[in-house]
């Protein structure tokens, strides 16, 4: 197990998945569940990020091409199909946050949707097929 930043959550590795982010207590919808700073990283930077296994760990921050990096465990939160958490950047603090969409109970895997097609969430992220299949249509 590793140290989470909450008391409200649990990560732990997953025969199969790596680290995993799991609810350690019930997490009303609409909660704030997390907020990690980030490290910015710059639009004209960011296409090096592919590059390197970082790649497969950082956020999209604005709607320009700028991304960061997540310092905490929001950072480890996986795919998944429903989500039931969303990501608010909070360009103030410079802090991702993390709020419940759903109520989520104790035990429950936190889970967000990448927004990538099934092939690169298999290919770039390693994410075994028949877990994205378990989870959602291959477009």
């Amino acid at each position: 197990m590793y140290p989470p930043s909450t008391p409200k959550l649990i990560v732990r590795a997953v025969p199969g998945k790596g680290r995993c982010v799991f609810a350690a207590t019930d997490i009303p919808k609409g909660t704030l569940v997390l907020s990690d700073h980030i490290i910015l990283v710059p639009g004209d930077e960011s296409e090096h990020t592919d590059l390197t296994v970082v790649g497969r760990y950082v956020f999209q921050w604005n709607e320009e091409d700028d991304l960061c990096v997540v310092l905490g465990p929001g950072s480890l939160i996986n795919h998944g199909l429903p989500e039931n958490v969303s990501l608010v950047s909070n360009y103030e603090q410079m802090m991702m946050e993390f709020y419940a969409l759903t109520d989520i109970k104790a035990g429950d895997e936190l889970v967000y949707d990448y927004g990538h097609e099934g092939d690169e969430l298999i290919g770039y992220y390693g994410i075994p097929a028949e877990a994205i299949s378990a989870n959602m249509t291959l477009d």
